[in-house]
């Protein structure tokens, strides 16, 4: 994974990550996701998750049932419950 595309862009010296969330913050069900979100961690970016309401976190943004969901999802992050496809 780490020759992966979305690998060597991460540890490539951007500056950051936007992550698109749905309401059901489904992303952070799927181990390709949250293997860029490890490696967003690990790499010490800004992560962002944005909504169909914007950006979560800056003012104007009415994400805050999503906001939750993001926080419900990481608390209980298993990777061995994940999916993935083929």
């Amino acid at each position: 994974p780490m020759e992966s595309a979305f690998a060597l862009a991460l540890t490539a010296g951007i500056k950051g990550v936007a992550m698109v969330m749905d309401p059901e913050a489904q992303p952070l069900t799927r181990v390709w996701c949250l293997f860029e979100f490890f490696l967003s961690t690990r790499e010490r970016l800004e992560l962002v998750f944005v909504t169909n309401a914007g950006v979560v976190g800056d003012d104007g943004c009415s994400s805050f049932d999503i906001a939750l969901e993001v926080g419900k999802k990481i608390e209980s992050l298993q990777v061995e419950t994940c999916e993935a496809s083929s």
